[in-house]
């Protein structure tokens, strides 16, 4: 495996203040593409309708907001006023619907929004959290991290609309089903510690990992903490990146050369925020991949040295378990 040396901070040094806005607000920006491309299905062509018009405006000023670090304090007041716009807009639109297709059409439109604004809500709260304790570690229930993913592939398994299931069963796994391999693990068997900003490095990961991974494959997940550190391991069985690329995937908005045909909501610096995270948590990353061949990183942080261990008669880990 490839590991990103401290020689790789220059492309950190290179960001400029909006870059760097970018990729801390870079899970806020996802999900308002993910909602402006769901508005744009429900504009037919030609369509005048002023709800979807301004909701649409009002998508592209707040993404804009988010980008350039614009947003201050009315962040919060900003997306109420937005659901409500949405809202007006899905009304709206099922008022003039005339066809059982197209209220079918508005009903799984406003069930994705609705899933997808709740995301939103659950991410504004990490964001209200993070911003008084910058840096700050936090312990994070090894129940509820497994079950918000569950949560995020269900998901994502509904926006394909039919398109490919998601499994985390092998024997379920049928030949157009993506296999998810999850394992979460902590010394006490209860809680992982990672900082808040760590949160988002895994869910772009993951997401990637999908996203770059035709249905039929195989994401791995594996997230340990033990001997004193956070262990990160992200694997698929996708398009890969070509090996000579791999150092020039860190580099703000840079999309490997076999990844153009393949359609994404993010700004391709999903990578470069990893980088960036992990150089902020002193910690260490390696990546692994070869075009057709998918790939794999890993990432391990050193726990704060306030963070306890294991306390007496918990869990540790044993010599025959197995490290990312």
């Amino acid at each position: 495996m490839l590991k990103i040396t401290p020689d790789y901070e220059s492309i950190l040094q290179n960001l400029t203040p909006g870059q760097v806005n970018e990729l801390e607000m870079h899970s806020f920006i996802n999900l308002m593409n993910v909602i402006y491309a769901q508005l744009e299905l429900l504009l037919p062509d030609g369509d005048k309708n002023p709800h979807v018009k301004a909701a649409l405006e009002q998508t592209r000023e707040l993404l804009a907001k988010m980008r350039d670090g614009s947003l201050g304090g009315s962040f919060r007041l900003d997306i109420t006023e937005y659901k409500k716009t949405v809202q007006r807009t899905v009304e709206s639109l099922a008022n003039q619907a005339n066809t059982e297709e197209s209220l079918a059409d508005l009903r799984d439109a406003r069930s994705l929004l609705e899933q997808t604004f709740s995301i939103l809500d659950a991410r504004l709260e990490e964001l209200y959290r993070r911003i008084p304790q910058s840096g700050e570690w936090v312990q994070v229930s090894v129940d509820a991290f497994r079950e918000e993913y569950h949560t995020y592939f269900k998901t994502q398994e509904k926006n394909s609309r039919g398109r490919y299931r998601i499994v985390m069963d092998a024997g379920r796994k049928r030949d157009n089903d993506y296999l998810v391999v999850m394992d979460v693990a902590s010394e006490n068997g209860s809680t992982l510690a990672m900082p808040l900003l760590f949160k988002d490095v895994i869910r772009d990961l993951v997401s990637n990992a999908r996203k770059y991974t035709l249905p039929g494959g195989t994401i791995r997940f594996e997230i340990r903490q033990q001997d004193g550190r956070l262990r990160l391991l992200v694997s698929d069985t996708g398009i890969g990146i070509p090996e000579k690329e791999l150092p020039r995937v860190f580099e703000h908005g840079y999309r490997a050369s076999n990844a153009g045909s393949i359609r994404t909501m993010g700004g391709g610096f999903g990578l470069t925020k990893a980088l960036h995270v992990v150089r902020k948590y002193q910690g260490d990353l390696w990546i692994e991949s070869g075009q057709d061949n998918g790939t794999t990183i890993a990432i391990e942080l050193p726990l704060p040295e306030h963070f306890p261990g294991p306390k007496r008669g918990e869990r540790r880990t044993t010599e025959h378990e197995k490290e990312i």
